[in-house]
């Protein structure tokens, strides 16, 4: 038998099955009360409005019209409805579809749709500049069965437009630009670029450029100490004095072959030696020209060997570092370096000291004058590129920098291989040197520039299912008395950018519309086509 002591320690310490079981039964309870409780108000509620949602007139705050002059489709007073008694504001005529523009009731064929108090004029240069938007590149169509832009969305009062924060604009003529817009990567040009290497092999006796430095064309980078320099200038001192000896010889000999003294055999030999010298001269010569060390023997008539082995010494340098370098040493064995173009030194691996042979690249010098710009186009819109056309490039997140312009002048005959893209490359100028190789961006292949376009606020634009709407509203909209509506405008859209959308086609400047918020506007039409058939065509 357990102890007294263990059986208070094995004891629980919790609450009692009994209570346990009270709460839960209390909770249960609560829980089904307060679903009872929502369920009884919510049939309360129900029954009080004929178990219907709120309409689009009590949205818009206008619960004090009687339901008998309510009218339910459109949302007003049936009393002023004008789509049930069209005689309040008769419709405009109905031109129907224009194929050439793809919209109904063309603004530019009809000018007189324009909701505008003044009689618009089109010219021929608002035709030209549809022609070429639509011309450019495919753009959006509009089913032409759709009957949507005989519709007209009304409200009750200038007081129901503000319940519902239906803001407007007015479509605008400013310039736009169409452009592919792809990220870049800077380059440095390829075509002004140099990879120096050393021609001879030797040891680097002096560096006279760093890094960063500004070059120009044939300015010295580096000496290279090469005994092939100092042979091939040996060689070409040896080849002046055969010359110059072998034709000594055979001035001596001439007379004498000419009197009959001397075997004309004798004299040919001569005169053989003489091209032989000659042409080992040519050779000495030419050597040094390949290493870039040009002679011209011309220079040299009439002037001792002596002479000529001081000139030779250090040929090919600038006078004033053979004044720096005369102190330090007298070798003939020095290469220069030099620079084949106006640039920057970008890159220098060699120090003073170091052997260097003809195959290591020991400067890189890049005119950074102009740069490449290296841009992925996708397949699709590669087709629209040509050379010439105008790129506009910012360097950076885009929001700070001035784009700075340029001009494709390479496009890829092949896609890349893993990410199917075109590339493209532009030049561009580096007036100021703000540029930098492989700094990325954000390139724009100009398309087309329209310096007077129709634009609109982004948010201004709909699309309905089967077209392209905005909505204008009326010329009369503000008169005392006069009927409050939009009407529903086709349009044929162009470009676009973060802030507005270009109207090919649609719309003549000056044209009121519905913008911020004009999603309730867009609601109530597709409210009112619930239950009427097919929208586009019309039909039941």
């Amino acid at each position: 038998m357990a102890s007294p002591s263990a059986t208070a320690i094995d004891a629980p310490t919790g609450p009692s099955p009994k209570r346990a079981s009270w709460r839960l039964w209390l909770r249960t309870t609560l829980t089904s009360s307060l679903v009872i409780i929502t369920l009884a108000g919510v049939a309360v509620v129900g029954y009080r409005t004929d178990w219907k949602m709120p309409s689009f007139a009590a949205l818009m705050g206008h619960n004090a019209v009687a339901d008998d002059d309510w009218c339910k489709t459109h949302g007003v007073p049936e009393s002023v409805c004008i789509e049930c008694n069209q005689t309040l504001a008769p419709k405009e005529h109905n031109y129907g579809w224009c194929k050439e523009h793809g919209v109904a009731q063309c603004s530019l064929h009809h000018p007189d749709v324009a909701q505008l108090k003044a009689s618009p004029v089109v010219t021929q240069i608002d035709f030209a500049r549809a022609e070429r938007a639509l011309a450019l590149k495919p753009r959006a169509d509009n089913n032409g069965r759709c009957k949507l832009h005989e519709r007209r969305i009304q409200f009750a009062s200038l007081q129901s437009v503000d319940k519902a924060g239906v803001d407007i604009a007015v479509a605008e003529v400013r310039p736009i630009t169409e452009a592919i817009v792809t990220n870049g990567e800077v380059l440095y040009d390829q075509t002004r670029m140099a990879h120096l290497a050393s021609r001879v092999s030797g040891n680097v006796s002096h560096v006279e450029k760093q890094v960063g430095d500004r070059v120009r064309k044939g300015d010295v980078l580096a000496l290279i100490d090469a005994a092939e320099v100092g042979k091939a200038k040996s060689e070409l001192l040896q080849s002046i004095a055969q010359v110059r000896l072998k034709q000594t010889n055979l001035d001596r000999l001439r007379p004498l072959a000419n009197d009959g003294t001397l075997p004309v055999r004798q004299f040919r030999e001569a005169e053989a030696a003489l091209q032989e010298a000659k042409i080992r001269l040519l050779s000495a010569q030419q050597t040094l020209s390949n290493l870039g060390l040009v002679v011209r023997i011309e220079d040299f008539v009439n002037v001792e060997i002596e002479r000529i082995a001081e000139r030779i010494q250090f040929l090919g340098l600038p006078a004033t570092l053979i004044e720096s370098l005369s102190g330090e040493s007298t070798t003939s064995n020095l290469f220069p370096l030099r620079t084949p173009l106006d640039g920057v030194v970008v890159e220098r691996k060699v120090v003073a000291g170091e052997v260097v042979d003809a195959t290591a690249t020991i400067f890189t010098i890049a005119d950074v004058d102009r740069m490449f710009l290296a841009l992925s186009v996708r397949q699709e819109e590669a087709k629209y590129i040509s050379l010439g056309q105008t790129v506009l490039f910012r360097p950076g997140d885009g929001k700070d920098e001035p784009e700075i312009k340029g001009a494709v002048d390479w496009i890829s005959t092949a896609a890349d291989e893993q990410t199917r893209t075109v590339k493209i490359r532009a030049s561009l100028p580096n007036v100021t040197y703000g540029l930098r190789a492989n700094v990325f961006g954000t390139g724009r292949i100009v398309l087309r520039e329209e310096p007077k376009a129709v634009v609109v606020p982004n948010e201004a634009v709909h699309w309905d299912g089967c077209c392209n709407v905005v909505f204008v509203r009326d010329k009369n909209f503000l008169q005392e008395g006069a009927p409050k509506y939009f009407h529903i405008r086709k349009v044929r859209l162009g470009c676009k950018d973060e802030n507005n959308t270009e109207i090919i086609v649609g719309l003549l400047p000056g044209e009121v519309i519905a913008c911020k918020n004009s999603v309730v506007l867009e609601a109530q039409l597709l409210k009112s086509n619930l239950g009427a058939g097919c929208a586009c065509c019309g039909k039941n």
